[in-house]
């Protein structure tokens, strides 16, 4: 599923991690511009928030770019996404083709606004049915006024399709964000990928990994995500 999600988000976004070992001092605008990753005119209206030996971090009209050591960040709240895959393939597949990178993450990000608190209510219910927890089930309450689901991590060990140690971990949680702390549901994906070589193709497979599976990888988030959406819906209605 690529479309349009049932309840659309206030706040949406798509992140790639690289972890590895890098020189966060290259990474300037001014070195993207120079091998033309982004046009000069990023460059010139970019918010550069610290630029030294052991950290860069940068944004653009659409980018947030964020480097250390041993962390490559690359994320963007504006579709279209694969223009953000584009950009790090570009990096690592052209132009750093030796940078050492042991793990890759995909990783979606929505903040989403229900209805009203029963329907909040639904989700966390669904997903954490009180019943199981006993006599203290009671002091919960039946609505999440008096508690109930805080958060929520489930984790797919060693997806098919891929090589051993990648996992897709997927989090609920009430939004920090939006919904007043009350209506708001925060749902998170991280889709990870990591290799067994620390040599230097172990980057490149990496690579190669993300091209492949980019597009494949936030159409199965956008499922799940809309899945936790549908638990909000009174089935009855």
């Amino acid at each position: 599923m690529t479309g349009k999600l049932r309840i659309e988000p206030e706040i949406s976004s798509v992140n790639l991690v690289l972890v590895g070992n890098f020189n966060p001092a290259i990474f300037t605008p001014a070195w993207f511009v120079l091998h033309e990753l982004l046009p000069a005119k990023a460059a010139e209206n970019a918010s550069l928030q610290i630029a030294q030996g052991s950290l860069t971090a940068f944004s653009t009209d659409w980018l947030q770019l964020q480097v250390t050591a041993d962390r490559f960040s690359a994320g963007t709240s504006q579709a279209p996404y694969i223009r953000l895959c584009d950009l790090v393939v570009a990096v690592f597949k052209v132009h750093l083709t030796h940078s050492p990178v042991n793990a890759l993450g995909i990783n979606r990000g929505v903040h989403f606004q229900v209805s009203d608190l029963t329907a909040r209510d639904r989700i966390g219910r669904a997903l954490a049915p009180v019943e199981p927890w006993g006599a203290w089930s009671s002091a919960l309450g039946l609505t999440g006024d008096q508690g109930g689901m805080t958060s929520l991590t489930m984790s797919q060990l060693d997806p098919e399709g891929r090589p051993p140690g990648g996992r897709i971990n997927v989090t609920v949680e009430p939004s920090s964000q939006v919904g007043q702390g009350r209506l708001g549901v925060y749902v998170g994906i991280n889709d990870h990928y990591a290799v067994n070589s620390a040599g230097p193709g172990a980057g490149q497979q990496l690579i190669g990994l993300l091209e492949n599976n980019f597009t494949r990888s936030l159409s199965r988030s956008a499922e799940i995500i809309d899945h936790i959406m549908s638990l909000s819906e009174d089935k009855l209605e």
